[in-house]
């Protein structure tokens, strides 16, 4: 059996980021007014933050099925004969079942894992099911190892502008609900409690505290541990930095990543966002 690992964009990978990590990788949509954009194709994370900066209001959608099914063509035609597949959250988006959907219409194997988040923890995902298999490993016995690996994964979300998630329709009514409260810095988190939605995870009065009760709560989690974090951020380098900087020092087991927010979920969470994603290993 040859195994091929497909991915989306929402893991802030192009198809050439990806294909350099040996990924297939197809691109959701970035919709900004009458314009339609292929995140990472024909839109750059710069140039969505650009857009962003002008007070435009872009929205996303789930990859075209004729780009998931160029792609599943094109895994065929390379001689593998099943796919794993790790989409961003089905909780956040339609890709899961499309995927699934059209690899049932070309009679192409695969098999999905749900890994309830997106972004930097979902190209983890994908990059550990690709290694299980190259040791050989059966497509239910990845899915089964990378979903349990999921369980000791999560994220917490620092917005800036919470009202620009609410009118992206990607929150669960009760963060909704406290982005209508005045004075209040919601913390949001998105994982396997949460089934991939974005819910509260605590209600705070300042941003200094909502940075403050995230670290702590992924040091807590982390520090005695071996694993990887996160800290990605919507063009505001220096605050991930000084974030990242922490957990240097106080997850000393951990490595520590700095990223941006790409395009597709950027569009969403607007700028000056932070989130710290973590796995444990």
């Amino acid at each position: 059996m040859k195994i091929a690992v497909l991915t989306d964009s929402g893991s802030a990978l192009t198809k050439e980021s990806g294909k350099a990590l040996g990924l297939y990788v197809v691109p959701l949509e970035v919709i900004d007014g009458t314009d339609s954009f292929r995140d990472g194709v024909d839109m750059t994370t710069q140039e969505l933050y650009e857009r962003l900066r002008l007070q435009h209001t872009p929205k996303t959608s789930m990859p075209l099925t004729s780009e998931i099914e160029d792609v599943l063509q094109e895994i065929k035609r390379n001689g593998y004969t099943h796919i794993i597949a790790v989409p961003l959250s089905s909780g956040l988006s339609g890709t899961y079942n499309t995927m699934r959907m059209c690899a049932e219409d070309l009679a192409i194997p695969m098999t999905i894992i749900e890994n309830y988040t997106t972004c930097d923890l979902q190209c983890h995902d994908a990059l550990l099911a690709l290694a299980c298999s190259k040791q050989n490993m059966e497509p239910e016995a990845i899915k089964a190892y990378v979903e349990d690996k999921v369980k000791e994964s999560g994220t917490l979300i620092l917005p800036n502008d919470i009202q620009h998630l609410k009118r992206g329709g990607r929150l669960t009514p009760l963060a909704a609900a406290a982005a209508s409260l005045l004075k209040i810095k919601p913390i949001l988190t998105i994982g396997p409690e949460t089934k991939g939605k974005i819910d509260v995870y605590e209600k705070v009065r300042t941003e200094k505290k909502a940075q403050h009760v995230a670290v702590q709560a992924i040091c807590d989690i982390m520090k005695n541990s071996e694993g990887d974090i996160y800290v990605i951020h919507s063009d505001c380098l220096d605050k991930a930095t000084e974030i990242a900087d922490i957990f240097q020092k106080e997850c000393p087991l951990v490595k520590v990543h700095v990223n941006m927010i790409c395009a597709v979920i950027s569009a969403h969470t607007g700028l000056d966002c932070i989130a710290i994603q973590y796995i444990k290993k």
